[in-house]
């Protein structure tokens, strides 16, 4: 009997009155997938982006809900730079949560300094990293994360995966290294779409108008191709959009109430 085959998820737009209802909101549903994950299989693996995303999870600081010896926790994407470096990824994720939380250092998976002078070893070592992770606990042929937390920069990239980049193709490597990214700094690592995609759910947050009208091209016209519009689950993964009012402005989507 053939297997059916389902077409990806389609995304679901949740508008917020502000920032404040948006971030206590966002907490609400990260700490929904974690008891589900936990419940099934012992553990929750989370993947984190930089910018203004680790602000958004204070949601998550001082909540006895949170569990945060099973958390284990890896970047969407990560700055070729020491970890103590402004521009840094982990460095933000620590400053704004790690920093004011008990989880474990061993469980926050960062990337290996040693290597930031060879891009392709960097990103083959952050790659083994999930393998340890997923590989024993996973047959499949990519990672399946809980959870895959996103941003949207102004020019619609998400992650370090831009417009018009020669690894929006990328189908096989589940870490890829970038050299000349439009946005400084130039050098970094990044997960592909094939990880991203095979996530079970994967939620981008975005706020503030200055957000509008790339929200309403990457969801009323995704045939554009904007990296962000290309994050599209695989079945049985959900996409969601956590925006508030002002983001949401532009957009013609529909529209769904929060609810868990």
């Amino acid at each position: 009997m053939a297997a059916i085959h389902h077409p990806p998820s389609t995304p679901i737009l949740i508008p917020f009155q502000n920032a404040d209802s948006l971030v206590d909101s966002l907490a609400l549903f990260i700490l929904k997938a974690q008891k589900d994950s936990i419940d099934k299989k012992g553990n929750f693996t989370v993947a984190l982006s930089g910018g203004s995303l680790p602000k958004m999870l204070k949601g998550l600081i001082g909540n006895p809900a949170a569990k945060w010896d099973k958390w284990q926790v890896f970047y969407v994407d990560e700055r070729a730079v020491p970890l103590d470096h402004p521009d840094s990824n982990h460095l933000s994720c620590t400053t704004n949560l790690f920093s004011k939380v008990p989880i474990p250092v061993e469980n926050i998976h960062a990337i290996d300094v040693n290597l930031l002078n060879n891009l392709e070893e960097l990103a083959d070592a952050y790659e083994k990293q999930l393998i340890h992770e997923f590989a024993q606990k996973d047959s499949a042929r990519f990672p399946v994360f809980d959870l895959i937390l996103l941003g949207m920069g102004p020019d619609g990239h998400t992650a370090s995966l831009f417009p018009k980049h020669e690894l929006l193709a990328e189908e096989d490597r589940w870490v890829a290294f970038v050299e000349d990214s439009p946005k400084p700094p130039p050098k970094r690592i990044t997960f592909t779409y094939p990880v991203i995609n095979h996530a079970s759910r994967v939620v981008f947050v975005a706020a503030g108008k200055e957000k509008a009208e790339m929200l309403s091209r990457v969801l009323d016209t995704p045939e554009e191709g904007l990296p962000a519009s290309r994050v599209r689950p695989v079945f049985p993964g959900q996409l969601y959009w956590f925006v508030d009012v002002a983001a949401a402005a532009d957009t013609k989507y529909p529209q769904t109430p929060f609810k868990l």
